[in-house]
């Protein structure tokens, strides 16, 4: 995605859930978080407790989209870890948006809820490509091009799992793009085929899962991480864990996000070849590995 190339993009089913009510406090929204505890923004200025600046960011995006935001309670429950390459943010963002223009009677969708939704992430990350927000958004799989409207992707995928493994390490976002940037500039031309060749694998990996050919469809994981590690994204721990996927019994395996830390997945058939792969993973040093459903619904309101 960065410099125009396109990425093949899906959701999975580790949900972040946020409940939203009215409350009677003074001028100001009430956070709970499980995983980042309890925090304040104040209505208006919209200063937030640290970590939560991503909420007020989607609250004053909502205000300045002409909704009038009464004092009210968050609870946020997330399996999704921060920082870890997986578009915690960005769920969050849209999760919130959605359950709080519900609330308010006017419940946004579609591109709207993906405007509002880019407020969280933009807070988190400065200026993202807007894929975690869009996918977050529509669910599924989705050819994204930033600039471009996104393209649904049917899939044809069956008896396979997407496992997800956290490294453990983290990292700033706008740092690796940054490196990677500046690398490109470096390289120049060869950067550029570089790029080519990156969405030139994506149209493939698109055919590859309207066509449900999980085989090519690995071998182009494999591929892609390769390109990414060539203009600087991953690292040893990365590396390490998708060596360890591949040796699982894994088609194929990549780093997922911005790189540097965060994540890898692994696509493997389900059942246990699936749980030999997350066994290796977590052997291999993974924080967490875990098994998932890929082309999964994306935002939905629940009772």
């Amino acid at each position: 995605m960065v410099r125009g190339a396109r990425a093949l993009v899906t959701a999975v089913n580790l949900r972040l859930r946020v409940h939203v009510e009215e409350a009677l406090q003074e001028n100001s929204i009430i956070v709970e978080s499980d995983r980042l505890g309890r925090g304040i923004v104040e209505l208006g200025s919209w200063k937030a407790s640290s970590g939560f600046e991503p909420v007020a960011a989607v609250a004053a995006r909502l205000s300045s989209m002409d909704y009038s935001i009464p004092p009210h309670k968050v609870r946020i429950e997330s399996m999704i870890p921060s920082g870890a390459g997986l578009g915690s943010s960005a769920s969050l963002g849209v999760a919130y948006a959605l359950a709080l223009s519900s609330l308010l009677g006017d419940e946004l969708r579609g591109d709207r809820l993906v405007e509002a939704g880019m407020a969280a992430d933009e807070a988190a990350h400065g200026r993202p490509s807007g894929v975690d927000v869009v996918i977050a958004v529509y669910g599924g799989f989705l050819a994204y091009k930033r600039g471009a409207k996104p393209a649904p992707v049917s899939s044809r995928l069956q008896g396979y799992s997407l496992i997800v493994a956290d490294s453990g390490v983290p990292r700033r976002t706008g740092d690796v793009v940054e490196f990677v940037l500046r690398r490109a500039e470096t390289l120049g031309a060869a950067a550029e085929r570089i790029y080519q060749a990156a969405d030139e694998a994506v149209g493939m990996a698109v055919k590859a899962v309207e066509r449900g050919d999980a085989a090519l469809l690995g071998v182009i994981m494999d591929f892609m991480h390769g390109l990414l590690a060539a203009m600087g994204a991953s690292g040893p721990e990365l590396d390490r864990l998708v060596w360890a996927a591949r040796r699982g019994g894994a088609v194929g395996a990549k780093l997922t996000g911005a790189g540097w830390g965060g994540s890898v997945i692994a696509l493997a058939e389900s059942g246990e070849a699936a749980g030999r792969v997350v066994d290796a993973l977590r052997s291999a040093g993974a924080k967490w590995a875990v098994k998932a459903r890929p082309g999964a619904e994306g935002a939905r309101l629940e009772e």
